[in-house]
């Protein structure tokens, strides 16, 4: 294969910590303005606030972040492609992850018979799957959104529908909490994690912004 694969786990990694943040940090704006006795319209637009925000803040940061790895890893593949034309260069190449010098001259010696895309394939230089910065910054953004929406939902009903006020809170909390359980099931799936731990453990930090949120919002309320 001479072309690297689109790096499908890049979009899913976005996507859930995309999708952890926005839910967590959405949560904690509610609970801190809910703490606070803050109006309805106010608790939407720092909601909103947030979204837009920190995900554009998310978006960028993960474009960032994924382009120096992308531009790195092309640095370093280039160095060693250059060092591979040549079996002492090859050699210096297996040399340099590992392998001792009596076998990896033996291997750079059997390799540099075959032309440069065969080396490359064998070696691993093409193996690797592609990185696609912006996508992946758009799919952190979309994701932070979406997702950092569920807890503003039942805000956003109780703004048009009155009657629905004293279950906001209740409510938001159940729905975030299924998010962050959800959300951390499939987390456990990018890191081969225990999906039940996993999701406890985005539970676990959710309540703690929650909890930490709501005091600050109930204390500085009443200044």
């Amino acid at each position: 294969m001479t072309e690297r694969a689109f790096n499908k786990g890049e979009g899913l990694k976005s996507m859930v910590y995309g999708g952890l943040d926005g839910a967590i940090t959405t949560f904690a704006v509610v609970a801190g303005a809910t703490g606070g006795e803050l109006d309805m319209r106010v608790i939407i637009i720092l909601g909103f606030a947030n979204l837009l925000a920190d995900g554009i803040s998310m978006a960028v940061g993960d474009y960032l972040s994924s382009k120096s790895e992308k531009e790195y890893d092309e640095n370093n593949r280039k160095k060693q492609q250059a060092l591979s034309s040549s079996p002492q260069g090859l050699a210096q190449v297996y040399q340099d992850n590992g392998m001792q010098a009596e076998d990896a001259q033996k291997v750079a010696d059997i390799l540099s018979k075959y032309d440069q895309d065969t080396q490359d394939e064998l070696i691993g230089f093409n193996s690797e799957p592609e990185s696609h910065p912006l996508y992946n910054a758009l799919i952190t953004f979309f994701s932070f959104a979406i997702f950092g929406l569920v807890p503003l939902l039942v805000f956003i009903a109780s703004y048009f529908n009155p009657g629905l006020i004293p279950y906001a809170f209740p409510v938001s909390i159940t729905l975030t909490f299924v998010t962050l359980f959800i959300l951390g099931t499939v987390k456990a799936f990018v890191t081969d994690g225990h999906v039940v731990k996993s999701g406890m453990e985005m539970l676990i930090i959710g309540g703690l912004a929650a909890v930490a949120a709501y005091g600050i919002g109930f204390f500085l309320g009443g200044i």
